[in-house]
């Protein structure tokens, strides 16, 4: 009779710490299922950047943009004698 209460006894608190461990494991499970929706929005996010990037990045779109919002000239090169003298004239004020 006392190896049956013994053994009930073993088996009720190894029971109770199997179910403990369960509930652990669910709420882990929950979390991972919550971080694993996160991380595929996120990499939903990065692709559609990725896509924004690659249309303001196209050569075609740059130059459009540049055209519509700089009165963009090309500039005249000066002579190295002439920047000598600008960077010398600064130094002497």
């Amino acid at each position: 009779m006392k190896k049956l209460i013994v053994s009930l006894s073993l088996f009720t608190i190894l029971f109770t710490f199997l179910t403990f461990l369960n509930y652990e494991l669910e709420i882990l499970e929950n979390k991972l299922e919550a971080i694993d929706i996160k991380n595929k929005k996120l990499e939903y996010d990065l692709n559609f950047i990725k896509a924004e990037w690659g249309y303001v990045n196209s050569p075609k779109n740059i130059t459009s943009l540049v055209n519509s919002n700089f009165n963009h000239k090309p500039a005249n090169l000066i002579e190295i004698e002439d920047f000598i003298n600008i960077v010398l004239s600064k130094e002497i004020k």
